[in-house]
């Protein structure tokens, strides 16, 4: 398993204007959450890579480590853990977004419903 307590600061953590100011820089986002919640809505263009999932890991340490990348969850909780182990990977350029969809969508931003 992987180490959340070498990463027990606010180091990555984004509001909803500057996620949405990297959206626009072409970030990838990448929503953490279950496939369930994913399917009722995201933000659009999220990439699902469950949190929950016993591959998650390995997904995670399979992606670029030069890439870019913005994660987002339910509240901000599994996100937060998903950037420590994001970090511990060896990328350098994730952020997450405090307080995850809630907060995009009380801020009024669009959530893809399906």
């Amino acid at each position: 398993m992987f180490n959340f307590n070498i990463f027990r600061t606010n180091e990555g953590n984004i509001d909803v204007e500057k996620f949405e100011e990297l959206i626009k820089q072409n970030y990838t986002v990448i929503d953490v959450r279950t496939p369930e919640e994913y399917k009722q809505s995201r933000i659009d263009g999220a990439m699902l890579i469950n949190f929950y999932d016993p591959t998650f890991k390995k997904r995670v340490y399979e992606l670029d480590k030069d890439g870019r990348y913005l994660i987002y969850c339910r509240s901000g909780s599994r996100s937060k853990n998903a950037l420590s182990l994001f970090k511990q990977a060896g990328i350098e350029k994730a952020f997450h977004l405090a307080g995850g969809i809630i907060s995009w969508h009380r801020a009024g931003k669009l959530i893809v419903n399906i």
